[in-house]
């Protein structure tokens, strides 16, 4: 037997030590699947708006360090986001999500620490390395959010709204605009802008978005939240009442798109990610329906793995639209 799933016991380690299994489980790897697919997307479209071209095969194996080092770096800080949140959460996951590695006994809160800040020197080291000022100094205040995020004093998961803003900043502006950044600097001027908009009125989308569907990440952890005064959404307002207050910021991205086209911020053929508002609608409906139970395999409920899935799509979705070559509506 091997284990597949976070909530499987460690006895079913096999391969290598569970020490190391436990260490691969407090970066939680699947969700380091947004900032790996959102990296690439926005690297990519910044390479071929540096180049005035769409994607070719040699743009990219000529750019593939470069794309490798800077979107590998977004993930190592997300990464060590996980591990430093996974130390700082204990109490709260000893009730919640007790088969975790660190309230299991597998990892203790000091190597989980060590490895947050050991991941976090490497994320130093890289930025005061990478090749562009910008990138490095957007990377720099992504990590600085993520320890705010976790770390008492500031630590804004405890601040109600503020603990998703901070989220939805951290990786949905900042991450896109700094992956942007390896090949296009996101504030030099554009068109009579004083700062390029293309980056930032993408990366509004996802800041919106996420503002609200990050708090499906919460309907799970109440009683552990409450219990330590975590004040998500679902613990200041109640199940439902959450649930009403996040539908806006998931309309509202798909209303912006047009918007932003119309000004001239997006690019025409954007329209087509107007499909997954039919997508996003389903996922107004679980939350209006609260289905929250918790899916063993994802280690949280449906409306969650609806709204990750939905973020992949969208960093997909603007990645096709602005590299690949698509036929005008007209």
């Amino acid at each position: 037997m091997v284990k597949l799933t976070p909530e499987e016991s460690y006895e079913k380690v096999e391969f290598f030590p569970k020490k190391i299994r436990g260490a691969i489980d407090l970066v939680r790897p699947f969700t380091l699947l947004a900032p790996a697919i959102g990296g690439v997307a926005a690297a990519l479209i910044g390479l071929c708006i540096a180049q005035n071209s769409y994607l070719s095969a040699d743009m990219v194996l000529n750019n593939l360090t470069t794309i490798i080092w800077g979107v590998s770096t977004l993930v190592i800080v997300n990464a060590a986001s996980n591990a430093l949140n996974a130390a700082y959460d204990l109490d709260i996951d000893r009730i919640n999500k007790p088969y975790r590695p660190i309230p299991s006994g597998v990892v203790t809160k000091d190597e989980a620490r060590s490895l947050a800040w050991l991941l976090y020197l490497v994320t130093l080291w890289r930025a005061a390395t990478a090749f562009r000022f910008t990138y490095s100094f957007l990377v720099l205040l992504i990590m600085l959010i993520t320890i705010g995020y976790s770390m008492p004093p500031l630590r804004f998961k405890q601040r109600l709204w503020i603990s998703n803003l901070s989220v939805a900043w951290a990786r949905g502006m900042l991450g896109f605009v700094a992956a942007w950044a390896i090949f296009s600097d996101p504030f030099a001027p554009y068109n009579g802008w004083p700062f390029d908009p293309r980056p930032w009125g993408i990366g509004l989308v996802m800041f919106i978005f996420l503002t609200g569907a990050t708090t499906t990440k919460d309907f799970t952890d109440v009683e552990g939240d409450r219990r330590f005064g975590m004040r998500t959404l679902p613990v200041a307002y109640g199940m439902k009442k959450a649930a009403l207050y996040s539908t806006p910021f998931l309309i509202v991205p798909f209303l912006l798109i047009p918007a932003e086209i119309a000004v001239g911020v997006m690019h025409l053929h954007a329209y087509l990610l107007l499909v997954l508002a039919a997508w996003a609608g389903y996922l107004i409906y679980l939350l209006l329906k609260s289905d929250f139970s918790r899916q063993q395999k994802m280690e949280n409920s449906p409306v969650w793995t609806h709204m990750y899935l939905i973020l992949l799509a969208m960093q997909l979705g603007f990645m096709a639209v602005y590299v690949f070559p698509l036929p005008l509506p007209y």
